[in-house]
């Protein structure tokens, strides 16, 4: 058996003879994985290491079966020292002549080796995997293949026998299959079929090319199933749920898939098992992408297990699991229990949403395990499951309201803020209390929940982040949405009144949502000094002024580690001997690229041609019509948004960064806004181009090239200048700013 790792055992005559059998059914069935000429029926695998003792209650279940000796076989697969186990096959053999009884040879020991070997020496064209200390009814094949075809998978119920002879019927397993037992169904929505050997029949060509991993000491047979499940879109029926058609799973102490649970069977193999399933995610929020990140999660739990046994082991399981590879850990499991601090970000990750975004890299800066509120968002933002993975480490219970999204509607955010005070509650009073709470807007509905929270909890540190100003737009014009005197509006006027402040005048949410927080909140924190001094312009009350001064930090927007840049690598193409520049973000009415668009038309021709600008935005449609109009096809290419880690890495590929100022409206006496793209492109080890107002937060930051937003002749000097620092016969471009004024 070449190409297997392994090789066969040799003996005497009488088994020479056999291995020329096999080495002609070997060969049949590799020509049958190309031709198409397995026989019809069923192949039955039964891998055996030291089974002498065991295998004659699994052989005779197989040869009192329904379905007639001439369709279907048995391939036992004989791994490691014999025991005996050869000869009692033979002589078992030798009493039922009328079945087909094959046996395999492997000398080194391996369960993932021995099944490779019975599917490539498979002669039916459907196959099931029996253990050896194994049984199954009487109708097992027959039913399996009533049911099976190329494209379904057949199910039998599994049934659970104690060494004393007890059956469990009821049972985890059983209570899927049975519940699915009156309609097809997809095999990828039932992960825990996707987690061991027994109970199904497959078709037989479709496990050739996929391997049993040979070199693991344990869960194998996860990682093959999973890979089956997922390069098939196999449907599946269970057969039957009757005793007569169950596969029987005797449970003993000495089995493979209940060994010592020590670290190195609770951990260490388990994570070298969820790296395996991860290198068939498409982390794309498929069926079959869920269905891998269930079998991972399945694994974790035995690293809980472990932990609940051995808890002051904490720190090598931590450690074990961040030096593992594994790029989505699901850390809740092994959280669990260990929040004492809350988090209220109303949009949160999966959803693709900056407010979502700069939420989990705040708690990934701050490094505390802790529990998050936020409301479900499907309706207004789409999912990127890489998000997952920035503050995943730290997430202990991440609970989703259910409520419609709304940025500016009273009653949905009420609704937001009663059913999420209502978790809160619990969670507090069930951990014995909560340290502290930090929400964060743009999305008023964070400070709200967390307002009424600081009200019925005063003990609790409230921490209120401000994104940028509320109450007014971008270009200073107040935003539209107002309160309703609710059951809401009240309980925030009464918190109001007993900390000594009367509640606004106004009726505007946003004035409102400042207002409570900056009276209610112990710590408030702003992206820049613009942001704060312009929102303290609204605040008249002299006192109120102090006090926002008083607890007011600046935090700009954190940067992730190196680590996650290169956590999802992009297949995105660059273009060679040119310089690459990559614009990230969305344009508004007072930050577009027409200015830049313009540079780009008025170079020279052989500058241009130099020169690949890469935009990916949300909204393409005017800006190709622009790009058209400048006749800079050639020059500017389009591209939707990348998942949010795809787009950390591609920070990293090019030549240049760009990012650019809003432009302040007439009404804003500083520019209040940082954009959040700077704090990424800050770890991408890339020059950062930056256009820039005067006085703006954006000005004050570090960037290699800085021109005047709107300073098309700037914009074009620097886009020379670029093509020349990258010719041959200059020198190296030193790490200096180039500030074109």
């Amino acid at each position: 058996m070449t190409g297997y790792g392994t090789h066969m055992l040799t003996e005497p005559a009488a088994r020479e003879a056999e291995v020329k059998a096999l080495s002609r059914v070997t060969a049949s069935s590799n020509a049958a994985a190309v031709g198409g000429s397995l026989m019809f029926g069923v192949t039955v695998v039964v891998p055996s290491f030291s089974g002498v003792n065991r295998i004659g209650r699994c052989l005779r279940s197989l040869v009192e079966q329904d379905l007639a000796p001439a369709h279907f076989e048995v391939v036992v697969v004989v791994n490691g020292e014999d025991d005996g186990t050869v000869d009692f096959i033979r002589t078992f053999r030798s009493e039922y002549p009328e079945h087909s009884i094959r046996i395999c040879f492997l000398a080194v020991p391996s369960a993932g080796a021995a099944r490779n070997v019975g599917i490539r020496s498979a002669r039916f064209s459907y196959l099931t995997f029996v253990d050896d200390d194994d049984e199954v009814g009487p109708e097992f094949l027959k039913s399996l293949l009533a049911v099976a075809s190329p494209s379904c998978v057949g199910v039998a119920p599994i049934i659970d026998v104690t060494p004393d002879g007890t059956e469990t019927v009821v049972n985890r397993i059983n209570a899927q299959i049975t519940s699915r037992s009156t309609a097809p169904f997809a095999l990828s929505s039932v992960p825990v079929l996707a987690g061991f050997n027994a109970c199904k029949l497959f078709p037989t060509a479709a496990l050739h090319g996929i391997r049993y991993p040979e070199d693991l000491a344990s869960g194998e047979d996860i990682c093959f199933m999973a890979a089956v499940t997922v390069a098939n879109s196999f449907e599946a029926r269970v057969a039957s749920t009757g005793r007569e058609a169950a596969y029987f799973r005797h449970l003993r102490p000495q089995s493979m898939s209940r060994q010592k649970a020590d670290f190195a069977f609770s951990v260490t193999q388990r994570l070298e098992v969820m790296r395996r399933l991860e290198r068939n995610r498409s982390w794309d929020g498929s069926h079959n992408d869920n269905l891998l990140r269930s079998l991972v999660r399945a694994q974790a739990n035995f690293l809980r297990a472990f932990l609940q046994a051995e808890p002051d082991a904490r720190a090598e399981v931590e450690a074990a699991v961040e030096a593992s590879g594994v790029r989505e850990f699901p850390w809740p499991i092994l959280n669990d229990g260990l929040a004492r601090d809350l988090v209220v970000s109303y949009c949160f990750a999966p959803y693709a949403d900056t407010s979502a975004v700069v939420a989990a890299k705040a708690i990934r800066e701050r490094g505390r395990v802790v529990d998050v509120i936020s409301n479900r968002m499907n309706q207004v933002r789409t999912r990127d499951e890489s998000l997952n993975l920035v503050a995943g480490r730290f997430i202990d219970k991440a609970v989703e309201i259910d409520t419609p999204p709304s940025f500016a509607g009273w009653k949905p955010m009420a609704e937001f803020v009663r059913k999420g005070l209502a978790v809160a509650d619990r969670q507090h009073a069930a951990i014995g209390g909560y340290r502290t709470v930090y929400s964060r807007v743009l999305w008023p509905a964070s400070h709200f929940l967390a307002a009424v929270f600081k009200l019925r909890h005063p003990e609790v540190r409230w921490t209120a982040e401000f994104s940028d100003p509320l109450t007014h737009d971008a270009l200073g014009r107040p935003r539209p949405g107002s309160i309703e005197h609710d059951e809401l509006y009240n309980a925030l006027r009464r918190g109001l009144s007993s900390r000594g402040f009367a509640p606004p005048k106004s009726e505007s949410l946003f004035s409102w949502c400042e207002y409570v927080t900056y009276v209610l909140a112990d710590e408030l924190i702003f992206t820049n000094e613009n942001q704060l001094e312009v929102m303290l312009l609204n605040v008249k009350n002299r006192k109120l002024r102090g006090n926002i001064r008083d607890k007011a930090t600046i935090r700009r927007h954190p940067t992730l580690p190196p680590s996650s840049y290169d956590l999802v690598p992009s297949s995105y193409g660059l273009d060679d001997g040119v310089i690459n520049i990559g614009y990230f973000g969305a344009f508004y009415e007072n930050r577009g690229m027409s200015d830049l668009l313009t540079a780009l038309a008025g170079v020279p021709v052989p500058t241009r041609e130099k020169i690949r600008l890469h935009i990916f935005t949300s909204k393409s449609e005017e800006l190709r019509s622009a790009v058209a109009a400048r006749g800079l096809e050639e020059t500017v290419h389009i591209n939707p948004y990348r998942p949010f880690l795809e787009f950390l890495n591609l920070t990293s590929r090019f030549d240049v960064l760009l990012v650019n100022d809003v432009l302040r409206g007439a009404d804003l006496p500083l520019n209040p806004f940082l954009p959040s793209k700077y704090s990424d492109y800050a770890g991408s080890g890339v020059p950062v181009w930056a256009m820039v107002e005067e006085g703006s937060p954006l000005s004050r930051l570090p960037a290699r090239y800085r021109t005047p937003v709107g300073d098309v002749a700037r914009a074009q000097e620097l886009l020379e200048q670029l093509v020349l620092d990258r010719a041959p016969q200059q020198s190296p471009r030193n790490s200096l700013d180039v500030v074109l004024p």
